[in-house]
C-alpha cells in the first residue's frame, strides 16, 4: 500500500490542481456572464484550455496532470483498503475513475489529441438505454448525481467545512469561510442540475440530453437571468477552487 505521507503529498497535490481548475473555470465564465455571452466555454475542458494557454501553460497543464494522477491512485487505493464501509470504498473507487478521466483529458489535451470523447461518451449512453434496465440504472445514477449536489449545497448552507478555518490568521478566518460556503453552494448547484439532466435523458431515453459541468452552465445561461445567474455561478465555483485549496492546506487528513 501507498506510505502515509505519499498517500498525502499525492492527495493535497490532486486537490490542489482541482483546485485550480474549478478557479480557472469559475474566472473565464464569469468573465464570458459579464461580457454578456449566453454560451460559457465548454466546462472543464474549457478550463484546461485557459490554463494551457497561460505562459508557461504546458508546464502548468502538466503539472496539474502528474497531480491528478496521484490523486487518482490514491483514491484507487483506498478503495482496495481493509476496514472501510463498501459504500466508502466504492466512493473512493469513483473518485479515482474520475480524477483518471480528467487526467486523461488534460493529458489529450496536451499533446494536441483532438476531440472524441464526447462522442465515445454519447455512445456508451446511447448502448445503456438501449438496454431493458439501462433506463432505471441511468436514472438511479442521475438521482445520485443529484443528491451528491443537493448535500453539498447543504454543507455550504449550513457551514459545515471538512476543516477549521481557526487555523487560519483571525483576520482571514471569517471571508475565506463565506468564500468556502459560497463555493459549496454553487458546485452544489451545478451538481445537483447535471443529475437532473441525467435523470430526464434517462426518461426520455435521449443520449444526448445528458450534460456536463459545461452543458449545466450553459443552461443556466439561458433561463431568465441569464448572464447574471451565470455569473453568481460561476464566481461560486471560482471560490469552490478557492474551498479546495484550503482543503489542500488545512485538512489533517485528505
Amino acid at each position: 500500500m501507498i506510505p502515509s505521507v505519499l498517500r498525502s503529498l499525492g492527495a493535497r497535490a490532486g486537490i490542489g490542481a482541482l483546485g485550480t481548475i474549478y478557479f480557472a473555470l469559475g474566472w473565464m465564465s464569469a468573465r464570458l456572464a459579464l461580457q454578456g455571452a449566453r454560451h460559457p466555454d465548454a466546462g472543464l475542458p474549457g478550463a484546461l484550455r485557459v490554463l494551457l494557454e497561460r505562459p508557461r501553460g504546458p508546464w502548468i497543464l502538466g503539472g496539474i496532470v502528474l497531480s491528478l494522477a496521484c490523486l487518482s491512485g490514491v483514491r484507487l487505493a483506498e478503495s482496495f483498503g481493509r476496514g472501510r464501509p463498501w459504500w466508502a470504498r466504492v466512493g473512493s473507487a469513483l473518485n479515482g475513475a474520475g480524477y483518471a478521466a480528467l487526467a486523461w483529458s488534460a493529458t489529450r489535451m496536451l499533446l494536441h489529441v483532438q476531440g472524441g470523447e464526447r462522442a465515445v461518451e454519447k455512445e456508451g449512453v446511447a448502448w445503456l438505454v438501449s438496454r431493458p434496465w439501462g433506463a432505471a440504472a441511468l436514472e438511479a445514477v442521475g438521482a445520485g448525481i443529484a443528491a451528491g449536489g443537493l448535500f453539498e449545497a447543504y454543507q455550504g448552507l449550513r457551514g459545515r467545512l471538512s476543516y477549521s478555518p481557526g487555523r487560519l490568521p483571525r483576520g482571514l478566518a471569517g471571508p475565506l469561510r463565506l468564500v468556502a460556503r459560497f463555493g459549496l453552494l454553487a458546485r452544489g448547484a451545478v451538481i445537483a442540475a447535471v443529475g437532473w439532466f441525467v435523470i430526464r435523458a434517462a426518461e426520455e431515453l435521449d443520449p444526448a440530453g445528458v450534460r456536463t459541468v459545461g452543458g449545466a452552465l450553459t443552461a443556466f445561461s439561458r433561463t431568465a437571468l441569464g448572464p447574471l445567474l451565470l455569473g453568481v455561478v460561476s464566481l461560486g465555483l471560482a471560490a469552490y477552487g478557492v474551498h479546495l485549496w484550503m482543503l489542500m492546506l488545512l485538512k489533517r487528513r485528505v
